[in-house]
């Protein structure tokens, strides 16, 4: 919750943006931007939006709750957000010599991507969650909100 993005999505190899989503804001609100799979959610803190409220129909007990799924994770996010920018500095910070072992670099790329998608994953999984408190026609009215951004 990377990414990220997050906003609503789940990272896709895009810039790591804020809650918000501005590029590396507070660290608290980090989740990744783009998704590699389904889009989940609306960028930002799509719940929190009052256009996006509105249009979803949402309900002030359920962004209420949605905050509260948010908040009770964002710890983890930031976690898994610092661990994706640490080995990303790892590879980016390779001296010359380094960049000439193959099984060095691809190693070490592999430790990113794993980052990544931990981070992603847990993204989707607060995603999920939020989704859950929706009823079956503000989840068809997210779908075709989120539909209309791409």
């Amino acid at each position: 919750m990377g990414g990220p993005p997050m906003g609503g999505g789940i990272g896709g190899g895009g810039p790591v943006r804020s809650i918000d989503g501005a590029r590396m804001g507070a660290r608290e609100n980090f989740v990744p931007q783009r998704p590699s799979g389904p889009q989940l959610g609306l960028p930002g803190r799509w719940w929190d939006d009052k256009k996006n409220a509105k249009t979803i129909a949402l309900r002030s007990e359920q962004q209420k709750k949605m905050d509260e799924i948010f908040n009770a994770n964002k710890g983890t996010l930031v976690i898994l957000l610092g661990n994706l920018q640490h080995e990303e500095a790892k590879l980016e910070s390779m001296t010359p010599a380094e960049l000439q072992d193959e099984g060095r670099v691809f190693a070490q790329i592999d430790r990113v991507e794993v980052a990544r998608a931990d981070l992603e994953k847990e993204n989707a999984r607060i995603l999920m969650l939020m989704r859950q408190q929706l009823d079956p026609t503000q989840l068809s009215k997210l779908d075709s909100e989120i539909a209309n951004l791409r």
